[in-house]
């Protein structure tokens, strides 16, 4: 070693003076001294300039997370060094020192040589060294004395290498400075090392930092426990559900917090996972509904823990009803008239949709009932809530009250084994429109008014009351207060749900609106199905004229079924008489009022039945609502008269 510094002093003296590279001198130090030489830089030098205190607090807030990592890294290699003159230094990206470690003797030498905290040390400024080597060729190195550029360093030894962070990029430098006289290989293996310990710190924190972000990310509450139910991290989800802090959870049997642990257990004896059952946790004194999935953490067949993510009910059900499409579509603008009178119940059902007050709807079949309480919600301060449409007509008795008040796992043979939430807990927040309520059983009838009454509910097979919000809006196609008075509906409840009436008069009352219907439906399906307007399709007048002229049992629903079926039928641009129904052109005004034969009631019956079918091109269910008859009266007379709905169709379609 004395002989390599003492050839170097020599090669170094021989440049200064005469520019002369002496043969044996480094490639990177030759090329170094020459950059020197360019720059300027005065080998007799080498003392660095400070940044100003401003500048140095931005640039030590820059590297913190490098400062945090490497401080404690470089202390722990100096314990293995103290007492042997040596200085351990942290460099930032850009040549600035920003830590540094290291004996008293040491640190007063380099200290004369501006060699501290916020001096910068690159070739430029101080001449070839080891720091700036290092950052500029990416590679540890070692200098020795005389390898030094300014006379000023030829006393010292450096040895450094650069820092990377994950993606390679040179972030920082880790250098190890002492007398030249100390110089030994080993030196640069320790920086080596410290550094290569550094970028393996500086990945596994941000490792952490990513599992972290993604733990706090999810959108559920998230527990993870050990294999004795002991809450071991919690993210900030699951805290603001609970309504707990992170200190207060940490080391807290699940017991204490989650009424079914039985449900966990189950987990850890099977070493399955559970998903979407519901749960209770309980917090700051509060029960909280949820619905939870717990998997267990597996690692070498053993089970040492599970992992439970949670939502609150109400949030699942919000979910659910976006997924399952409940919401209302239509809005005040949709429903067309011209008629003074439906103009007037609109603004009625205007003032009443700003209330929070049940609405009864009343109208004959095909009106548009729910198009009524559908804008009735969008105009409320509800609309952005659900928008649950019950039909009370098409559910089989035995199943009205679960699937209304829903019912717990278990309630009764062939139930959902997880329980199911009813259509009131899918409206929370919302609205809730049951049609047909004429159509509930009586024995049901009390419990809604119930409900009605106190806003809560009890599942079938439960216990539990379930306190929610929701607006009610009853309709019918038959009058509650004659179904009252036959003992067929509550008075009470009826009183309840008709807080506001709006009785929607039927097509026949408003003959005004049956051309501007009309003509409404087939600029509709012009939009749909014309390719340009020149392809738009127009009704004639013998057609319209027989719009009018029919008495509409069927009401808009009808008519737009009408619309439908003649503009597809046409084939040309207008459409003309030919293709008015032939099976409800008999049935028009003059017709019925010059009709005196008398039938049988059977007879009308059966020909009523059969008519409302084939308008209804098959549909039970929208001929039954034509007759204003409920599910299980239509599908008795259809059997009592022997009806057969494939021949009814197979008729319409061969004339």
């Amino acid at each position: 070693m004395k002989d390599f510094i003492s050839f170097m002093e020599k090669a170094w003296w021989r440049y200064v003076n005469e520019g002369v590279i002496t043969e044996g001198v480094k490639e990177e130090i030759r090329e170094s001294w020459e950059l020197c030489k360019f720059y300027g830089v005065d080998p007799f030098g080498g003392v660095g300039e400070i940044l100003d205190e401003d500048n140095m607090k931005i640039r030590l807030r820059q590297n913190e997370d490098l400062i945090s990592v490497a401080h404690p890294i470089m202390e722990n290699i100096y314990k293995q060094v103290t007492g042997s003159g040596f200085l351990f230094v942290l460099v930032d990206r850009d040549g600035y020192l920003i830590d540094r470690i290291g004996d008293d003797s040491i640190m007063g030498e380099t200290r004369k040589l501006n060699f501290v905290e916020g001096a910068l040390w690159t070739e430029e400024a101080v001449g070839t060294n080891a720091i700036a080597l290092a950052l500029k060729l990416d590679k540890p190195i070692q200098l020795v004395g005389a390898e030094h550029y300014c006379i000023t360093h030829h006393i010292a030894t450096c040895s450094a290498a650069p820092i990377h962070d994950e993606n390679g990029n040179i972030i920082g430098c880790l250098d190890m400075t002492g007398l030249k006289e100390d110089a030994h290989p080993h030196n640069l293996g320790i920086v080596l090392a410290g550094a290569y310990s550094i970028e393996k710190q500086l990945a596994l924190i941000k490792s952490h930092k990513l599992i972290d972000a993604t733990f706090d990310s999810i959108h559920e509450g998230m527990l993870i426990m050990d294999h004795n139910f002991v809450i071991q991290r919690v993210n900030e989800i699951a805290l603001k559900i609970l309504n707990i802090s992170k200190k207060e959870i940490i080391g807290m049997h699940i017991q204490s917090i989650l009424e079914d642990v039985d449900i966990i257990e189950d987990i850890l004896s099977q070493t399955e996972p559970y998903y979407d059952v519901e749960c209770i946790f309980y917090g700051r004194n509060k029960k909280i509904p949820c619905r939870i999935n717990a998997v267990p953490i597996v690692a070498n067949r053993k089970i040492i823990g599970t992992v439970v993510t949670f939502r609150e009910e109400k949030y699942v059900h919000n979910v659910v009803n976006k997924l399952a499409g409940f919401k209302a579509s239509y809005t005040f603008e949709d429903i067309i008239t011209n008629d003074e009178n439906m103009k007037k119940i609109i603004e009625t059902a205007k003032k009443a949709a700003k209330s929070d007050c049940n609405i009864l709807i009343e109208g004959e079949s095909g009106t548009g009932k729910e198009l009524f309480a559908q804008a009735i919600h969008n105009y409320s301060k509800r609309s952005k809530g659900p928008f649950i449409a019950v039909n009370c007509a098409s559910i089989p008795r035995e199943l009205v009250e679960s699937e209304l008040f829903g019912y717990e796992r278990g309630a009764f043979t062939g139930a959902n084994k997880e329980g199911k939430p009813g259509k009131f807990e899918l409206a929370d927040n919302g609205t809730i429109f049951l049609d047909e309520i004429g159509e509930l059983p009586y024995e049901v009838q009390s419990k809604l008014l119930r409900v009605l009454d106190n806003h809560k509910i009890v599942r079938v097979g439960g216990t539990e009351e379930k306190k929610l919000n929701v607006r009610v809006i009853a309709a019918t196609n038959r009058n509650l207060s004659e179904e009252v008075n036959k003992k067929n509906f509550r008075n009470d409840l009826y009183y309840r749900i008709n807080v506001i009436k709006i009785n929607i008069p039927p097509l026949r009352e408003r003959k005004g609106d049956i051309e501007l219907l009309a003509k409404v439906f087939v600029e509709r399906l012009n939009r749909y199905n014309a390719l340009s307007v020149s392809d738009y399709k127009v009704l004639s007048e013998s057609f319209i004229e027989r719009l009018m002229n029919y008495n509409w049992p069927g009401n808009v629903r009808e008519l737009q079924n009408v619309i439908d079926r003649a503009y597809y039928l046409t084939e040309g641009k207008v459409i003309i008489e030919e293709y008015f129904p032939e099976n409800i052109s008999e049935n028009s005004n003059a017709q019925q009022e010059n009709n005196t034969t008398v039938f049988p009631i059977e007879v009308i019956e059966e020909k009523n039945i059969r008519e409302a079918l084939k308008i209804a091109k098959g549909n039970i269910l929208t001929a039954a609502e034509m007759l204003n008859l409920s599910r299980a009266t239509i599908y008795r007379k259809i059997k009592k008269y022997n009806i057969s709905v494939k021949e009814l169709l197979s008729q319409i379609e061969t004339k």
